[in-house]
């Protein structure tokens, strides 16, 4: 071989690895595949064996809440009759056996009430059945007088009127009057004078509202004191006015004796009052103003007493 091919065949062969150098691509990594779903780490989870079952609230519905029981039912109120009843069992132990009875057979005389007066009857048995002043005589507790009053201006057909309530004290324009030597003490409007009548003093003032109060002293009744000889009584004092008086709440004890009455006059008045007696006298008090007209009588009436003489 010459000199010149050595030569020569030297460049070419250069020639061929540079040109075999320079076609290579650079020597670059490819990038990793993203993993695929199959091949990505899940969450961690319990062993089959920790987790607890799921309750199938189909075969084992949850507890139902406990509600508060219903309040329990009133009671019915006690029947007329036993309320009477149990007034008359009070009278056992400090009364005969015949006066029981006559008060259990009193007892008909509420059961039935009269028309449209249940409420009262009920409220004048109760107050008759819880009164300290129960006695043994068949008449009502003079604590219950105005209650029983109720009673028979009810079953008369008298249209209930509003309870008068006096204020404390005595109503304003009112005193508390005392008349020792006669043995009384009443409640009547200031400027009361008293002048002598023909069987007793008579003590009489005009209230505010044109009724006139009076306070009759008088004699103690020829028979016993009761509905009947009262009755005749107001006959003889009160003329024609008595054709239609009304008597209520008869009430004895211990000497002494109450009753209401109430009369329509012919000359168009009325005589509204009450009447006291003991063994000296018989107080007559009398509320007297024109038909419908009568005044304040709760504080006359009831805050009556009799004083030592």
């Amino acid at each position: 071989m010459s000199r010149w091919c050595g030569v020569g065949c030297g460049f070419t062969a250069l020639g061929v690895w540079l040109v075999a150098c320079a076609g290579a691509p650079p020597n670059v990594e490819a990038p990793e595949a993203a993993p695929t779903a199959s091949e990505r780490p899940s969450k961690a989870t319990a062993p089959a064996s920790d987790v607890l079952p799921t309750p199938d609230t189909r075969e084992n519905p949850p507890a139902a809440t406990a509600s508060a029981p219903p309040a329990p039912a009133a009671p019915p109120p006690a029947s007329i009759l036993s309320i009477c009843s149990a007034k008359c069992d009070k009278l056992v132990s400090k009364c005969g056996a015949s006066t029981v009875e006559s008060c259990r057979l009193n007892c008909g005389k509420y059961d039935p009430p009269p028309g449209g007066c249940g409420d009262q009857v009920r409220a004048a048995l109760e107050c008759a059945r819880d009164a300290k002043d129960l006695t043994c005589a068949n008449v009502a507790p003079e604590s219950c007088a105005r209650k029983f009053r109720e009673i028979a201006s009810c079953a008369a057909g008298e249209t209930a009127q509003p309870a008068e309530k006096a204020p404390a004290g005595l109503p304003e324009g009112w005193e508390q009057v005392t008349d020792s030597a006669n043995g009384f003490s009443v409640a009547l409007p200031r400027g009361s004078v008293v002048k002598a009548g023909p069987e007793g003093p008579v003590r009489s003032v005009m209230g505010a509202d044109a009724t006139i109060y009076t306070v009759s002293v008088l004699p103690p009744l020829k028979d016993k004191p009761s509905e009947k000889s009262i009755l005749h009584f107001l006959m003889k004092v009160q003329g024609r006015c008595s054709d239609k008086v009304k008597l209520d709440g008869f009430i004895e004890k211990a000497g002494r004796s109450s009753i209401h009455y109430k009369a329509h006059c012919p000359d168009k008045t009325d005589w509204n009052g009450m009447i006291y007696t003991n063994d000296q006298h018989l107080f007559l008090l009398s509320a007297q103003a024109a038909y419908g007209k009568v005044g304040l009588t709760d504080p006359f009436f009831y805050q009556f007493e009799f004083i030592p003489r």
